[in-house]
């Protein structure tokens, strides 16, 4: 694999967090290099923090990388693109994907990570900024809802996976989902 898989958690989420520990097994045996931080912030996350820890790892690589995201995750993702403009990007999945409503979101959770959502990302720039874009969301999420998922695929051009009865596809059984995603990428 010559793919450098890069995951970006949810909010007060980590590495050792919801499906991450499933899909980091499953990746070592097939031998995919990737990484999971542990990102800083905790109920108070600083988009800047996020943001200069994935662009060491993607420094860090000659491969091409693919960036996946869930939840906050998944805005974090777009807001790397949108801020580092990288040329090594492969491919994006995100999770129970935000919108681009950057006003309605910054209101989410008491405004604690309102600094992930202070302007819309340039989505042209960012279409460019990658050779595909995949977005897995379920019409059931209760914390996402799944229109903002549907606005995101269709703004990026993204195939968008859709699946009914995961809520917010957190649990640690649906790194399935993803896995499958990113063996189409890989």
């Amino acid at each position: 694999m010559d793919k450098k898989v890069i995951f970006v958690h949810g909010y007060t989420a980590s590495s050792q967090a919801d499906w991450n520990p499933n899909i980091s097994k499953e990746l070592r045996k097939l031998g995919v290099d990737h990484f999971i931080p542990d990102l800083p912030g905790g109920e108070y996350p600083h988009s800047k923090d996020w943001l200069e820890i994935i662009d060491r790892e993607v420094k860090a690589t000659e491969k091409p990388i693919v960036l996946v995201g869930y939840s906050l995750g998944t805005r974090t993702a777009l807001l790397y693109l949108d801020t580092y403009e990288p040329n090594s990007t492969d491919a994006v999945i995100l999770v129970a994907a935000f919108n681009n409503d950057w006003e309605h979101n910054r209101e989410r959770k008491d405004e604690h990570y309102a600094d992930f959502f202070e302007y819309a990302v340039d989505i042209e720039k960012i279409k460019k900024l990658a050779k595909q874009f995949i977005v897995i969301h379920s019409k059931d999420d209760s914390s996402i809802d799944y229109t903002q998922g549907v606005e995101i695929a269709n703004e990026l051009g993204a195939k968008l996976i859709t699946h009914d009865g995961l809520d917010h596809m957190s649990a640690p059984e649906n790194y399935t989902y993803v896995l499958e995603a990113l063996k189409t990428v890989l």
